[in-house]
């Protein structure tokens, strides 16, 4: 081998070694970084992210330093984060969560504003969150944001009414214009009760606690909202509804609707 190529070979091999030190460089300050969110160290994630560390680094199931800043309540790291281009979308690969379920499921209230701020499109579940779990102050800067649908203010009004510890999230929602949905009677929903069939499908549908649930198979039990008399949609799932069919004063069957497909189902006696 000539000295030229002996010289050429060391030369890739140096810059070789050079990127690798590099990469494992960047693996540290990111690791670091994590670590120091989750001590709740604000100058040292500030001075790591100046050093070059990833705002938005992958760790454990895809989560970020984000996540974790949520989940601690460390409100001043998480503006810090955010102003470094933080993604507030991000979903990890276990629960299919985001910062956001984090900051609300430990009742994080001001984290939850700011996230919101970056991501206005989470308003619905902000909503429904605080209200499923009887968290007012969830539901008020849900409200303040404003932006929510009304289908969503419907069901939240609907969740709010079935439950007695809810009169002031009740109350909240009426006045931001929320509209109940339509009454159906006992006895109609009680007519809607029992097992009905269809293609390599079937549904079981029973009255609980003055509300229809429909269960099917493999799945949980869906609770259905009303959208009409004869017309229910579950609650928390989006793109399904389902249909009975009346004739001669007889239910003889449901049409379950998923996004674009149709399912019929007949009444089994």
């Amino acid at each position: 081998m000539s000295v030229r190529h002996l010289i050429v070979l060391l030369c890739i091999l140096l810059g070789s070694s050079v990127f690798a030190f590099g990469q494992a460089s960047k693996q540290e300050l990111n690791d670091q970084l994590y670590e120091a969110v989750r001590k709740g160290d604000a100058p040292a994630v500030t001075a790591l992210l100046d050093k070059g560390a990833d705002v938005n680094a992958k760790f454990r199931y895809g989560a970020t330093a984000l996540f974790k800043a949520a989940e601690r309540g460390h409100l001043e790291i998480v503006k810090i984060l955010l102003a470094r281009g933080a993604d507030v979308s991000v979903k990890d690969t276990f629960y299919n969560a985001t910062a956001m379920t984090w900051a609300m499921d430990g009742g994080h209230v001001e984290i939850v504003r700011e996230l919101l701020e970056k991501q206005p499109s989470s308003v619905d579940d902000v909503l429904i969150t605080g209200v499923g779990e009887n968290k007012p102050d969830l539901v008020k800067i849900a409200l303040a944001k404003g932006g929510l649908s009304k289908e969503t203010l419907t069901t939240a009004l609907y969740m709010a009414g079935r439950d007695k510890d809810s009169a002031q999230t009740a109350d909240l929602l009426k006045k931001a214009g929320a509209v109940p949905p339509p009454d159906v009677d006992a006895a109609t929903l009680q007519s809607y009760a029992g097992k009905y069939k269809g293609d390599n499908v079937e549904a079981t549908v029973s009255l609980a606690e003055g509300a229809l649930v429909a269960v099917i198979p493999g799945q949980r039990p869906l609770q259905l909202m009303p959208i009409d008399a004869t017309t229910f949609k579950p609650l928390f799932v989006d793109g399904v509804s389902v249909r009975f069919k009346v004739a001669d004063g007889k239910v003889t069957g449901l049409s379950l609707t998923r996004q674009q497909n149709t399912t019929e189902l007949t009444r089994v006696n």
